[in-house]
C-alpha cells in the first residue's frame, strides 16, 4: 500500500491517467492526494472530476481553480474566457459535483505519515495549528448556507495581510488567499498576488523561504500552484508538486512513504507559465 500526491491536474486527464499506469497505482489499497486545481484550463475537466470522485481512497484540498468553478456553478462569478469546464457546468452530475467539491478541506495534515498538504501556501505568521483552524473556518462557510455569499465575496487581493482582528468577507478572503494563491510575500506576511513568475518582486520572497522555522523536524508541506518554479523550493521538507503539465512540461507525483518523483510528459502546447 502506497501513497502518490499528485501537482495540479487541471483537467490533464490522460496525463493523469498516464502517470498512475506508471506507478502502478492500485485503487483499491493505493491513496491519492490531489493538491488542488483539479480542473479548467485543460481539456477533460469532466473526466477528471468523476475519475477523482470514484476513488475509495483520495484526499483532495481546494485550489483557486476549484473555487471558481464553484462561484461560476453556483452563479456567483462569470466564467471568464480562459475557462474550460463548460463540459461540468452542462454535465447531469453537476449538483452532486458541487456537493463533493464543497465538501473538500483546503487544509490536510497526516501525522501519523508526517505531511501536510496545502494548494498555494502558509504564511510564516501561521502556526501548523493555526492554520488548520483558520482552513477550517472557510471550510465550514462553504459547508453551509452562507457558501454561496463568500463565494461573490471571495475574489480580490485585499486585505494582503493577515490580521488576528480582522471579521467577515475580509477574514475569509485572507485566509483563502493565503491558501490558494500565495506565491510571494513580505516577512511581516503581506502578499504580492499579482507576480507569477520566479522572478522574485523587490521587497518579497517566495513564501517558503520564510516557513522552514514553522516546520516540526518530521513534518513535510506539499505544495502546488506555482508551475513557474517546476517543483524547486530548495527546502528538503517543503516540496512543490506543480511542475506545469498544462503548459506543456510534466504532470508529477511523489511517493509519500519513501520521497520518490515520478513524472509523465504533458500532451498538451507548450507555452509560457
Amino acid at each position: 500500500m502506497s501513497t502518490y500526491a499528485v501537482g495540479d491536474i487541471q483537467g490533464c486527464f490522460s496525463e493523469f491517467v498516464t502517470l498512475l499506469e506508471r506507478v502502478s497505482f492500485d485503487k483499491k489499497k493505493d491513496t491519492l492526494w490531489l493538491v488542488g486545481d483539479l480542473i479548467n484550463r485543460g481539456p477533460q475537466n469532466l473526466e477528471t472530476l468523476k475519475f477523482v470522485m470514484s476513488l475509495p481512497k483520495v484526499v483532495v484540498v481546494l485550489g483557486n481553480h476549484d473555487l471558481h468553478f464553484l462561484a461560476v456553478a453556483l452563479g456567483c462569478h462569470k466564467a471568464s474566457r480562459s475557462d474550460t469546464f463548460s463540459d461540468v457546468l452542462a454535465a447531469p452530475e453537476l449538483p452532486e459535483i458541487i456537493r463533493w467539491l464543497k465538501a473538500r478541506p483546503l487544509v490536510h495534515l497526516d501525522a501519523q505519515l508526517g505531511y501536510l498538504m496545502v494548494h498555494a501556501g502558509l504564511p510564516r505568521q501561521w502556526t501548523i495549528s493555526e492554520s488548520l483552524g483558520y482552513a477550517n473556518e472557510v471550510e465550514q462557510v462553504l459547508k453551509g448556507p452562507q457558501a454561496e455569499n463568500f463565494l461573490s465575496a471571495m475574489y480580490g487581493d485585499q486585505p494582503a495581510i493577515w490580521s488576528p482582528a480582522l471579521l467577515g468577507t475580509e477574514r475569509l478572503r485572507v485566509i483563502t488567499n493565503y491558501l490558494t494563491r500565495l506565491r510571494f510575500c513580505t516577512k511581516e506576511g503581506e502578499m504580492d498576488l499579482i507576480h507569477k513568475e520566479s522572478l522574485i518582486p523587490p521587497g518579497y520572497q517566495p513564501w517558503f523561504n520564510y516557513y522552514p522555522t514553522r516546520l516540526e523536524s518530521d513534518l513535510t508541506l506539499l505544495f502546488g500552484h506555482w508551475a513557474a518554479i517546476e517543483g524547486v523550493t530548495n527546502h528538503p521538507n517543503i516540496i512543490g508538486l506543480d511542475t506545469g503539465c498544462l503548459w506543456g512540461r510534466e504532470l508529477t507525483a511523489l511517493r509519500l512513504e519513501d520521497k520518490q518523483r515520478f513524472s509523465v510528459p504533458s500532451q498538451q502546447l507548450a507555452t509560457k507559465f
